[in-house]
């Protein structure tokens, strides 16, 4: 019929999802691993999901845990899980939470879930947690897009809840304000937003007032408002909050201020005095506390001074103030208060001022009761009023009637009258006069006048000057003030000398000045004068004094000749009058009047000037000495000092001098004195003139001239010294020992006698000398006169013997020594000279400033003679004395035998006798490979050779020598030749046609290769490289050559 129905397959059952565990939980986050879904495959995938619906432990109040757990949690459904939540912390360990937490199973079916993990991970860490809050989760599982046909596993795993862990609350909220009043403020707060997990316990609400600290307003309880009374009306307060769970305390909430409601201000403190006068008194006081609205003005009220009702004296808004029209010595009292928007406060405490006393009134009936010509008697009567203090005393004033004059106190005291004396004759007067207390001085009274009787006239003034001169000067004065009520009829002026106390009237008249002449210059002088009335003579002036002015000095006195000597003069004289002005200083003059003023000691002699210089010259032809110069002679100042005395130095013996002497003082300088005149002493006479007259190599000519001077005494005799050093003799064959044989520094005396020249010999060719001449009289030796002279330089001494060093068969080094002296001229070279030949002829082979040389090429084994000379800028020396030398013989070596030639495989060895001689230095090898034709194939110190001979089928002959060392050791003769013959070959055609059968140049290389191991210099070495490198470019040029 139909087909049979086909069988559908029955569908997956699938294992419920693993249900997560909470392996790790902390204040803000849970990790949450699960189990591996045992249907789990490639493409699955684990979805954890977050329930939206939050459940704290407080909400579980009242619920008690079930007795089954599902899983690895717990059941919530029975009550009382608020307990368990409190005793949490106490049950548990600290810590518990750290690797796993456990979980409550829960049921809850109005959760909105959002997945939080997707993917194959086997766990999740959940973070930004809440603490202390409980979170559902659930697993799902979702299976790849493959398995969409099949039937889906179930939705979901069994609901779990995971805690994290608790901690303190977050600090509340600021509180907020709910009532304000003047004296309380009310506020409110909320809870945390986060309490830890745990429920609050405690608040703690906190006040700070205006500078204050902080201070509970609020603790114990679990209240949310507080009300904080007696506050003060307009004041800013500070407010916080914290709260306490079973895990500690919050932090502190935000700060917030709050200002209570304003008021009336507070009473002022009392007014305080800052001023008092005898009407008025001022007073300040402080600013109340405005309690929160502003102080607008102020209110002063002030009583009557006798204790009656209070009145308003000031309204305003400053804080001080100035209250007048009152009555002196009375006592107020006053008392403010404040107002402000609020209204007006309450008054201050009173307080109390008094005002000043006053001073009294004028005095009353001032009358004159009597007067004369110099004095008054005035009277009054008390004042009407005291001014509320005693009258302690009156005081008088007057002053005269004239225009300009002032008033001056005349009497301070407690009487009621008063006797003015002092008064100017026949002046008017006005009086007035006041009363005094405790306070001070009252009012003037009315002026009350009088006039005085005739009398004398007062003084006049001082006297003045003018005109002041050093002998004469000028007196003035002027009227006297007052006359006294009489006309001035004329003066008279006195005058007194201070230094002898002397007064003289030096004018009588009417006259206000007159000139006063023969006056002492630089003196005082004191002056005063008096008026004349009909009454009589008036007082004196007050004294003025003056000096005259300074004038030069007098002229001195003729110095005093003290003491004469052959070259010092000593004079002594007296201070002359000084006329007003201290003397500073004298000036001693002088004048050289040399041998010619022998016959002018009687004449008289003044000093004068002529331009700038000053001369001396006769009196009585003066004249004729202006014109003439010989009459004439130069003036100089040799002192100018305060002394009273002194000694002139370094003059001339046997010659005439002219001093005068003058006075200085801040005026200036006085006539000269008198001139005294003076001769020197006899002495020895002046130096003599020395000079050169000749020199030569070994002699000085001297000569010379009487001296200019003899000094009062004829010359008798000359001095010659001479001064030489001591190596200028030494070594010096022709040096005359019997003429001179002092040989130290010191001057030595070579001469003496009347001669006015002399001769010098046997003296050091080309040397300095130093010569000294004194003259000779009775007195004694000159000053010298030196000369220095030299003798002219000659040819040097020869050299010494000349030694040797460094012989060798053909070469000798040759020195020599400086000569002893060189007379005066250096050495320029040296000539040395040798004899090459056996005739003894002596040939240059060396001429330069050097003291040895090396002389080579000489013939070995003969004997030559040598000999120096040594030459300056005057010539050459003789030769020195001859040096011999003999030069060694030259050593040849002897000659090698036939060196020995023996085969060893492809190589020939070349083997010779070994020289034992020290001479021997290195061997040479020499092979013929054709007739003629040598070529060297070894050089060195080991007596064999290798050859390489490999397919070489040519005879060859080898010689060997032995080298020596150098020019005294000669390279020995050739040895007789060894022949070497190859063995015969086969008739087999080689395979390399290009291979020589004889020696080839590569058997030469390998040899020269066998040649470097032996020790031999670098030079050597490089060489046969280089032979090497040639033969072998060589080698290959000529087979490319031939191919």
């Amino acid at each position: 019929m139909g087909e049979a129905e086909e069988t559908l397959p029955e569908p997956r059952r699938w294992a419920p999802p693993p249900i997560p565990i909470c392996a790790a939980a902390d204040r803000s986050s849970l990790l949450l691993e699960w189990p591996k879904y045992v249907d789990f495959a490639d493409g699955f995938e684990y979805c954890l999901e977050l329930g939206l619906k939050r459940a704290l432990r407080s909400d579980l109040h009242g619920r008690r845990p079930g007795k089954k757990n599902a899983g690895m949690g717990r059941d919530l459904g029975a009550p009382e899980l608020i307990e368990f939540a409190v005793a949490w912390s106490e049950h548990f360990p600290q810590g518990i939470f750290t690797s796993s937490a456990a979980g409550y199973a829960v049921n809850f079916d109005c959760l909105e879930w959002k997945t939080i993990y997707r993917g194959s991970e086997n766990s999740s860490k959940v973070e930004d947690l809440i603490p202390g809050m409980g979170y559902v989760f659930r697993l799902c599982v979702m299976l790849p897009d493959s398995c969409s046909n099949e039937a889906p596993p179930p939705l979901s795993s069994d609901q779990i809840m995971f805690f994290t862990i608790p901690c303190a609350p977050c600090p509340p909220e600021c509180p907020l304000l709910v009532d304000r009043g003047r004296t309380s403020l009310k506020l409110k707060w909320s809870p945390p937003s986060i309490t830890g997990g745990m429920a609050i316990r405690e608040y703690i609400a906190e006040m700070k007032r205006p500078g204050g600290d902080f201070e509970n307003v609020y603790s114990g309880g679990t209240n949310l408002t507080v009300k904080v009374t007696r506050l003060v009306p307009g004041t800013s307060y500070i407010f916080r909050v914290q709260a306490l769970s079973c895990l500690g305390w919050s932090g502190l909430s935000k700060e917030v201020t709050y200002v209570t409601a304003s008021s009336v201000p507070a009473a002022p403190t009392p007014p305080s005095l800052l001023s008092s006068s005898r009407n008025s008194i001022s007073l300040c006081w402080e600013e109340p506390d405005n309690h929160g609205s502003p102080v607008s003005s102020y209110t002063l009220e002030a009583d009557d001074g006798l204790d009656g009702p209070f009145s308003v004296v000031y309204s305003g808004e400053e804080r001080s103030c100035e209250v007048g029209n009152l009555r002196s010595g009375t006592s107020y009292k006053f008392r403010v208060l404040a107002h402000n928007g609020i209204g007006k406060g309450a008054f201050s405490a009173s307080a109390r001022f008094s005002t000043s006393h006053s001073p009294p009134s004028a005095p009353r009936s001032l009358s004159i009761l009597g007067k004369t010509s110099t004095s008054g008697v005035i009277g009054w009567s008390p004042p009407d009023y005291n001014g509320g203090s005693s009258i302690t005393g009156y005081e008088l004033e007057f002053k005269l009637k004239a225009s300009g004059s002032c008033w001056t106190q005349a009497y301070s005291g407690q009487s009621s009258t008063c006797n003015l004396i002092g008064l100017r004759p026949g002046c008017q007067y006005h009086v007035q006069v006041r009363a005094k207390n405790n306070e001070g001085c009252g009012d003037f009274s009315q002026e009350a006048s009088f006039m005085t009787s005739p009398g004398l006239s007062e003084a006049p003034s001082s006297p003045v000057f003018s005109e002041i001169r050093s002998t004469s000067l000028k007196v003035s004065w002027d009227r006297p003030n007052h006359d006294g009520g009489s006309a001035i009829l004329g003066y008279r002026l006195e005058m007194l000398i201070a230094e002898t106390s002397d007064s003289l009237c030096v004018y009588r008249g009417d006259e206000l000045s007159v000139g006063v002449d023969k006056l002492i210059p630089g003196q005082k002088y004191i002056f005063k004068v008096q008026a004349l009335n009909k009454a009589g003579s008036s007082g004196w002036s007050g004294p003025s004094e003056v000096w005259t002015k300074a004038a030069v000095p007098d002229a001195p006195e003729t110095p005093t000749i003290v003491n004469v000597s052959s070259t010092t003069v000593s004079l002594r004289w007296i201070s002359p009058k000084p006329n007003g002005s201290c003397i500073l200083s004298y000036r001693l003059q002088m004048a050289n009047l040399g041998y010619d003023a022998t016959n002018r000691q009687n004449e008289m002699f003044r000093f004068y000037s002529s331009g700038t210089d000053r001369y001396i010259a006769g009196e009585e032809n003066e004249t004729q000495t202006e014109d003439n110069d010989q009459e004439r002679h130069a003036v100089q100042s040799v002192y100018d000092g305060p002394a009273l005395a002194y000694t002139l130095k370094n003059l001339q013996p046997w010659t005439s001098y002219a001093f005068c002497l003058q006075a200085l003082n801040s005026v200036g300088e006085s006539v000269c004195s008198k001139i005294i005149l003076s001769k020197t002493s006899p002495s020895c006479p002046s130096p003599p003139s020395l000079v050169i007259s000749e020199t030569s190599t070994d002699t000085v000519s001297l000569q010379w001239e009487l001296p200019q001077r003899d000094n009062g005494a004829s010359v008798i005799s000359f001095g010659l010294h001479m001064k030489k050093k001591p190596e200028a003799f030494k070594n010096n064959p022709r040096h005359n020992k019997t003429h001179i044989e002092d040989t130290t520094d010191e001057w030595t005396e070579v001469y003496k006698g009347a001669l006015l020249n002399y001769a010098l010999p046997s003296l050091l060719p080309g040397h300095s000398y130093m010569f000294r001449l004194v003259a000779y009289n009775v007195y004694g030796p000159s000053g010298p006169s030196f000369v220095t002279a030299s003798t002219l330089a000659a040819c040097p001494l020869p050299p010494s013997p000349p030694t040797f060093s460094g012989i060798s068969p053909t070469s000798v080094r040759v020195r020599w020594a400086a000569p002893t002296c060189d007379n005066g001229a250096p050495i320029l070279r040296y000539r040395l000279l040798m004899d090459h030949s056996k005739s003894g002829h002596m040939h240059k082979v060396y001429e330069g400033d050097s003291t040895s040389y090396k002389v080579v090429k000489l013939v070995p084994g003969r004997s030559y003679q040598v000999a120096v000379q040594a030459i300056n800028s005057a010539g050459a020396s003789h030769l020195s004395d001859l040096s011999s030398v003999t030069l060694p013989a030259q050593i040849v070596l002897p000659a090698l035998d036939a060196p020995q030639l023996a085969r060893s495989n492809d190589f020939l060895s070349v083997s010779w006798t070994h020289l034992d001689q020290r001479e021997v230095v290195s061997y040479t090898l020499q092979m013929e490979s054709a007739p003629g034709k040598l070529l060297q194939v070894y050089e060195g110190s080991t007596p064999r050779f290798m050859l390489d001979i490999n397919n070489s089928n040519k005879s060859c002959k080898f010689r060997v020598r032995a080298n020596g060392g150098g020019l005294e050791v000669c390279s020995g003769p050739w040895s007789p030749f060894s022949t070497w013959t190859p063995p015969p070959v086969s008739k087999q055609k080689p395979k390399d046609v290009k291979r020589s059968s004889s020696i080839t140049t590569m058997d030469f290389i390998r040899g020269m290769h066998q040649r470097l191991a032996d020790p031999w210099s670098v030079k050597q070495r490089r060489m046969i490289a280089l032979i090497g490198t040639l033969l072998t470019l060589t080698l290959a040029l000529f087979t490319n050559t031939r191919d």
